[in-house]
C-alpha cells in the first residue's frame, strides 16, 4: 500500500539496488517479498494535461463488461502515477521504453506524469470534477486498494470493456481475483504490490516468525518496537494475530484489534506508531523490531545487511496499487488499451526488470528467466507460492465503517 507520509528523499534508485549487488543479502530474508513506494519528497499539486476531442471513444460512451468493438486509439492518453514506478531508459531518465512501445503500436502519445504523492492529496485534486460529473483530465490513475475501493464505491470509476482487456483476462494472477470491493474485477487492474510483515535485527531479538512478538513483553525488544501508523496494516496484522480475517473487517474485529494494540502500547512494548520513518529507527538501532513494508526493508538491508524481513506464520498483508479509469475520462477506450498493454508478460517483465515490486502478471517470470534470471529468481519481485498463500488483502469499508475504523485507531496512536 502506498504511504501517505513520504518525506525522506530516495537516494538509491530501484535499478541501482537491483543491479548493484545491494540485494546480496536477500538470502538472509526468512521470507522476502516486494516493495513499497520509494521515499520521495512531496510533489506540487499537478494540473493534468488538457484533454481535447479526439477520434477515440467519447466520455459519454457507455462502458459495459460485455464484448464490444475494440477501441480506436486516440491521439493521446493521460496517466497519473507515483514516482519511480515504471521502467526508465538508462541513457535518458525522461524516457520509458514500454511507453514508447505502446506509442509505436497504437500511435498514441502517453502523457505520463509522476504526480501522485499521497492518495488523499491526489483524491482532493480530482474530487471536484468527479462530483460535478466532469472529466478530471486523467484517463488512468494509479491508486492504492483502499482509495480504489472508495472511488468505486462512489461510482467514480469507469467499468472496463471486456473487448479491450484480453491480456488482463488471461494473465491476472489468481491472488488478485475476487476482492470484495470489486468482486467482478471490471473496475480496476492491479499495477504493482508489496507486503507488510516483521522487520527486525536478529542479533538483538533472535529469530522471529510470529506476530506475537509485537504484543509480547520481552527484555530484548520492549520499548524498542515501532508499529505502523497506517491503519489497515496495523489493524490488519493485529487481526491476523487474533485469528480474524482482514478481508472481512467488521467493527467487532476492529474493536478487538484496537484493544490488543492498546495493551501493547500500555505495556510499553511499543516505542511509537510511525510511517516510513520506522526504517530509519531500525537502521539507527532506536528500535530492533517493527511492522515493516518489504520495500523499505530492501533499503534497510542495503545499509544494514544483518536485518531481516519475515512474513509471519500467521500471515501478512498484501497491498496493491491499481490502475483505474476515472468516470468521464475523455480517452476511455485508449486507457483500456494502455492498461491491458501492461498485462502482456513480456511488457510486464520489462517493467519488473526495473522496479522492485511484486508483479501481478502471470508469465512475466518465465520471460525473465530467459532474459534476466536474477530478477526472475528474486523473491522480492516474484515471491514463492507458499508466501503468497499467507497474504491477505484488507477488505473494503463503507464510508461509515471507514470513519469508525479510523476513529478507533486514532485512540491508539493519539492522533484522534
Amino acid at each position: 500500500m502506498t504511504r501517505d507520509d513520504q518525506t525522506t528523499p530516495m537516494l538509491i534508485s530501484r535499478r541501482r539496488v537491483l543491479a548493484g549487488g545491494a540485494l546480496a543479502g536477500v538470502a538472509a530474508f526468512l521470507a522476502a517479498c516486494g516493495g513499497t513506494k520509494p521515499l520521495v519528497t512531496p510533489a506540487p499539486t499537478a494540473v493534468p494535461p488538457t484533454s481535447g476531442p479526439t477520434s477515440g471513444p467519447s466520455a459519454s460512451a457507455a462502458a459495459t463488461a460485455t464484448a464490444a468493438p475494440a477501441a480506436t486509439p486516440s491521439a493521446e492518453v493521460n496517466w497519473a502515477n507515483w514516482t519511480y514506478y515504471i521502467d526508465v531508459d538508462d541513457a535518458d531518465p525522461n524516457k520509458h521504453p514500454t511507453l514508447d512501445k505502446f506509442t509505436a503500436k497504437y500511435g498514441t502519445k502517453v502523457n505520463y506524469s509522476e504526480v501522485v504523492n499521497d492518495n488523499e492529496e491526489f483524491f482532493g485534486t480530482v474530487q471536484p470534477a468527479l462530483q460535478g460529473g466532469a472529466d478530471t483530465g486523467w484517463d488512468v490513475i494509479t491508486m492504492t486498494d483502499w482509495m480504489a475501493a472508495k472511488l468505486i464505491r462512489l461510482g467514480w470509476v469507469e467499468q472496463l470493456t471486456l473487448a479491450n482487456r484480453p491480456n488482463f483476462t488471461a494473465n491476472l494472477g489468481d491472488t488478485y481475483k475476487g476482492v470484495n470491493w470489486d468482486p467482478t474485477g471490471d473496475h480496476h487492474a492491479p499495477w504493482q504490490s508489496g507486503m507488510t510483515g516483521l522487520g527486525f535485527d536478529p542479533a538483538k531479538t533472535g529469530e522471529l516468525d510470529s506476530l506475537e512478538a509485537f504484543f509480547t513483553a520481552d527484555p530484548r525488544w520492549t520499548g524498542k518496537v515501532d508499529l505502523l501508523s497506517e491503519m489497515r496494516d496495523a489493524i490488519g496484522l493485529t487481526m491476523l494475530k487474533l485469528g480474524l480475517d482482514p478481508a472481512n473487517p467488521t467493527r467487532d474485529a476492529c474493536d478487538k484489534a484496537v484493544a490488543e494494540l492498546k495493551k501493547a502500547r500500555d505495556a510499553k512494548i511499543v516505542r511509537a506508531f510511525k510511517g516510513n520513518a520506522y526504517a530509519e529507527d531500525l537502521k539507527a538501532g532506536n528500535v530492533v523490531l517493527a511492522m515493516a513494508w518489504s520495500g523499505d526493508m530492501v533499503q534497510v538491508l542495503t545499509d544494514k545487511p544483518g536485518m531481516k524481513f519475515v512474513v509471519a506464520k500467521e500471515g501478512g498483508m498484501l497491498w496493491t496499487d491499481n490502475n483505474l479509469i476515472p468516470k468521464g475520462a475523455a480517452h476511455k477506450g485508449t486507457a483500456e488499451l494502455l492498461i491491458d498493454f501492461y498485462y502482456q508478460p513480456e511488457i510486464a517483465a520489462e517493467v519488473e526488470a526495473y522496479v522492485n515490486y511484486i508483479c501481478p502478471v502471470k508469465g512475466a517470470a518465465d520471460v525473465l528467466m530467459a532474459t534476466n534470471p536474477d530478477v526472475a529468481n528474486n523473491p522480492l519481485i516474484f515471491p514463492p507460492a507458499d508466501i503468497l498463500a499467507k497474504l491477505h488483502i484488507f477488505g473494503g469499508l463503507s464510508e461509515a465503517d471507514e470513519t469508525y475504523f479510523n476513529q478507533q485507531f486514532a485512540t491508539v496512536t493519539g492522533k484522534g
